[in-house]
């Protein structure tokens, strides 16, 4: 071995320092620092439960509260009140058990006011959604003036149910009426309030209008947020546009029209109460609707308890066919 070798020694290691390939850890700002910082509390303060469980029944009395005083007591009291015969406002009461059930389904008005209410609600939910979901694709596309065409359409939701029942009886009163001054020249004058087949078409022209503009905000912003690269890739694949509606933006488009199914449908049922109160059910109670005869019956006729029957069934109708529509509609829904 040399003398320059073993004064030498072995080769010293080099100094460590930071490799080609090492990176300084990046540093988020913002609204992402303050989640990360989030998810670390949460995940240091964790359990899932409460440790006390009183503190969280304390924060479930408010909602319970409410429950049971809106909702639970009055549905007991109704259910209550439904097995008496009242008079007298309700200060006399005779117990009759499920008289006022059996009333219900054998009474020829009552069976006529349910046959009468399914169609016309069945009518109302149909033209809602499906003219919404025309305007929607109408709207959607490149057309000037849009906002003003949006602005107009959604405008009735700004009215209650009862002003467009009024706007209605208005339009088509016989003796002032806008729609007969229209059709004078052409000798034409129909007596809509007393025909039962126009009157009945002008309560579901009344329920559509002021539902329109409700179901076309939902669409409209369902359309804002279909995926374009699903749309392109229709386009280039050579599809129609009758096949691109429905092959690819209706079924894009089904949670939606879900949410829609379902909220029309108490709508027709429930809300339609307002407009049918200004047509009074006539003429031939050929715009009676059940809900509409529910409060004749309680408060013109004096019948409570049949009354309070005939709200537990809708209730109880509507809820099922509400239930029945989440489990037949999940199964066609297509979530991106």
């Amino acid at each position: 071995m040399t003398k320059v070798e073993q004064r030498s020694g072995p080769a010293p290691s080099p100094a460590p320092g930071p490799s080609a390939d090492a990176r300084p850890p990046r540093r988020t700002h913002g609204l992402r620092a303050r989640i990360e910082r989030f998810d670390a509390a949460l995940a240091e303060t964790h359990p899932a439960t409460f440790r006390r469980r009183s503190a969280a029944l304390w924060m479930l009395l408010p909602t319970a509260v409410v429950l049971v005083v809106f909702l639970y007591v009055p549905m007991a009291r109704t259910f209550e009140l439904s097995l008496y015969r009242t008079a007298i406002f309700g200060q006399q009461r005779l117990f009759v058990g499920l008289e006022n059930f059996a009333r219900v389904f054998t009474s020829p008005e009552s069976l006529d006011a349910v046959v009468r209410t399914a169609i016309i609600s069945t009518l109302v939910i149909g033209g809602s959604i499906g003219i919404a979901l025309l305007l929607a694709a109408l709207m959607n596309q490149r057309i000037g003036g849009t906002r003003i065409y949006r602005l107009l359409l959604v405008w009735p939701l700004a009215l209650s149910t009862a002003i467009s029942g009024v706007v209605f009886r208005v339009m088509f009163d016989p003796n002032v009426g806008l729609i007969n001054s229209w059709l004078e020249p052409l000798g034409i004058q129909p007596e809509w309030f007393r025909d039962p087949t126009l009157a009945q078409g002008i309560l579901v022209m009344a329920l559509i209008w002021n539902r329109v503009g409700f179901n076309l905000i939902f669409y409209t912003a369902a359309y804002q947020n279909l995926p374009r690269e699903t749309l392109e890739a229709a386009l280039v694949d050579g599809a129609t546009p009758w096949q691109r509606f429905w092959r690819v933006t209706f079924p894009l488009l089904s949670p939606i029209t879900l949410f829609l199914l379902v909220t029309s449908t108490i709508f027709a049922f429930f809300d339609a109460f307002a407009i049918a109160a200004i047509f009074d059910g006539g003429p031939l109670n050929a715009t009676s609707l059940l809900i509409y005869e529910i409060y004749e019956n309680a408060f013109v006729f004096d019948a409570r308890g049949l009354a309070a029957a005939q709200s537990l069934l809708l209730f109880l109708a509507v809820g099922a066919l509400t239930v029945l529509q989440l489990r037949q509609g999940r199964k066609r829904v297509v979530y991106q």
